[in-house]
């Protein structure tokens, strides 16, 4: 019985595409609130010297 060669899938990406119509999120209210979150979570954080 001949041994059955598996196929590897291929992962990628499309083409991209740019819409010049798209919504800016740059004041939506529950952006800004995710990022004021972060930025209070990263200055919380002690990081080491090295990664300052």
């Amino acid at each position: 019985m001949p041994a059955a060669k598996k196929t590897k899938a291929e992962k990628g990406y499309g083409k991209m595409t740019i819409d010049p119509n798209i919504k800016s999120h740059a004041n939506d209210p529950f952006v800004l609130k995710k990022v004021e979150e972060a930025r209070e979570t990263l200055s919380k954080l002690k990081l080491p010297e090295y990664l300052k």
